[in-house]
C-alpha cells in the first residue's frame, strides 16, 4: 500500500468534525477520500468543507468502496463493535473512538474478529502520542521519581446544560461519564503503573431519568500495594489532568488529556517536585495530538507493521471498566 493512506469515515459527529477529519487532512500520509451518514445533506455539507471528494447515503456503500483503505469510526459507543466488524468484513483498517465496545466480551469479540482477518485495528487514545504523555513514561523508567506507589487522575466537563438529544446522555447508546470520560483515567494509570489491577471499588452518580452515570469514581488496587484513584464527571470542569505518586517524588500533569488544539492549543506542561519538594517544570509547545495519532496509525497500516495501541490494550482496559460498573452497581469490591 502506498502513501496517502485513503480515510473513510462513518457519520459527521462532532468530534470528527472538529478534531480527527481536520487532523488526517492536515496529516503527511493520510487523507480522508469518504463520508458517508444517514443525512445526505449533512454529509454533502461536511464533504465541501473538508474537501472530500465522495459522498455515501449509507455505511455500507463506504465500506464497499475500493478508494478507501481505512475507516474512522465516531459513531455512538453502541455502534462501535458493529461496525468496526463489518469494516474488517470490507478489509478496511479501523481507528475507533474510545471505547471500542460496550464491554469486554463484546472488545474480546471485536479484537478476535481482525485478527482472523489480518486487518489492523486501533482505539483512539490520543493523549498516548502527546510529547507531555511519553516524557511522563520515560520519567518513570529512568527512575525519576522512584517506585510508582500510585495514580490520581481525573477527567471532566460541565455538559448538563447540552444534556437533551445528547446520546452521552443515552443508556442505550453506551452513554455515561465512565464510558465517555473514565476510560481515560484509567487507560493512563494502566499504562504509567505498567500492570493491570486486580480489583476495583467503584461508584455512581446515576441520573434518574436517563439512567446514565452522570460521574464516576474508582480505587484501582495493583499488584505490590499499588493503587489508582479514578474519576470522571459530566458535571465539573475539571478539565484533565492526572498525578503519578513516587517513592522518591511526583509527577504532575495539569492537561494531561485535553490540552487543546488550533487557536485553543495550550503549552503542555510536566511538572516534577522531588523529595526535597524543588519543582522542575519541563513545557511542550502547543501540537495536535490527534495529528499524531492518525499519522502514526497510518504509517502502521501503510507499512504492514503492528499499530502502536494494540487491540489486546482495549480488551484490557474494558476489563477494569466492566468492573468499577459492577462494583458501583453492587457496592462491594469487584474483582478485574
Amino acid at each position: 500500500m502506498k502513501p496517502p493512506l485513503r480515510w473513510g469515515v462513518l457519520g459527521t459527529a462532532g468530534i470528527a468534525r472538529t478534531q480527527v477529519v481536520p487532523a488526517i487532512q492536515a496529516s503527511s500520509n493520510g487523507r480522508v477520500t469518504a463520508i458517508a451518514g444517514r443525512d445526505l445533506s449533512r454529509c454533502e455539507q461536511f464533504a465541501s468543507e473538508f474537501a472530500i471528494a465522495n459522498v455515501f447515503g449509507t455505511h455500507d456503500a463506504l465500506l464497499a468502496s475500493p478508494d478507501v483503505d481505512a475507516v474512522y469510526i465516531p459513531l455512538p459507543n453502541s455502534l462501535h463493535g458493529e461496525w468496526a466488524m463489518r469494516a474488517a468484513d470490507a478489509g478496511k483498517a479501523v481507528l475507533c473512538e474510545k471505547p471500542l465496545a460496550l464491554n469486554a466480551l463484546e472488545a474480546r469479540r471485536v479484537v478476535d474478529h481482525f485478527a482472523d482477518r489480518g486487518v489492523p485495528l486501533m482505539e483512539g487514545f490520543m493523549y498516548r502520542f502527546h510529547p507531555q504523555s511519553l516524557h511522563v513514561l520515560e520519567c518513570v523508567r529512568d527512575d525519576l521519581i522512584g517506585d510508582v506507589l500510585e495514580v490520581r487522575a481525573h477527567l471532566s466537563v460541565d455538559i448538563m446544560e447540552h444534556a437533551t438529544g445528547n446520546i452521552r446522555f443515552s443508556s442505550a447508546f453506551g452513554g455515561g461519564s465512565l464510558l465517555d470520560m473514565g476510560c481515560y483515567g484509567v487507560n493512563a494509570a494502566r499504562r504509567i503503573i505498567g500492570a493491570e489491577p486486580v480489583s476495583v471499588f467503584g461508584r455512581f452518580d446515576v441520573d434518574a431519568e436517563s439512567g446514565v452515570d452522570l460521574s464516576a469514581s474508582a480505587i484501582l488496587e495493583f499488584p505490590g500495594e499499588r493503587c489508582a484513584l479514578v474519576s470522571s464527571s459530566f458535571k465539573a470542569s475539571g478539565q484533565g489532568f492526572y498525578q503519578v505518586i513516587g517513592s522518591t517524588g511526583l509527577l504532575e500533569v495539569p492537561r494531561s488529556f485535553i490540552p487543546g488544539m488550533g487557536s485553543r492549543a495550550a503549552e503542555a506542561l510536566v511538572i516534577h517536585v522531588d523529595a526535597d519538594g524543588h519543582r522542575k517544570e519541563t513545557a511542550f509547545e502547543p501540537v495536535d495530538q490527534y495529528r499524531l495519532m492518525v499519522e502514526a496509525f497510518a504509517d502502521a497500516v501503510l507499512s504492514g507493521n503492528p499499530v502502536p495501541n494494540s487491540p489486546e490494550d482495549a480488551v484490557a482496559n474494558m476489563r477494569v471498566l466492566d468492573a468499577i460498573a459492577a462494583s458501583a452497581r453492587s457496592g462491594k469490591r469487584e474483582e478485574v
